[in-house]
């Protein structure tokens, strides 16, 4: 299967790459760099463009929405850092998957 290129997605993985987590989420307990790396992909994919219409909605686009907006049911759902684990890594197989 020949993989669609997109420069929006391969700056998302690059996020995950700078970090050193692409593959490893749930290998590391440093929260600290979980917490960033999760803010910046929620960024990244809220100020992407026409990727954002590619991406499963309900599964990424809402909830980075609605954590970006402050939505007290979103964000109280990713302070369990597993969230966040599960989130992040659902997010970067999807990518790699299609992009990668």
């Amino acid at each position: 299967m020949k993989k669609a290129k997109n420069e929006e997605a391969e700056a998302i993985l690059n996020i995950y790459r700078f970090f050193q987590k692409d593959g490893s989420l749930y290998l590391n307990e440093d929260v600290e760099s979980l917490d960033v790396l999760f803010n910046s992909v929620v960024d990244a994919i809220n100020d992407c463009g026409p990727l954002k219409a590619q991406l499963p909605y309900t599964e990424f686009v809402h909830p980075c929405k609605q954590v970006r907006d402050g939505d007290a049911g979103w964000v109280g759902h990713f302070e369990e850092r597993d969230n966040r684990r599960f989130f992040l890594s659902d997010i970067y197989d999807y990518l790699k998957l299609i992009y990668g």
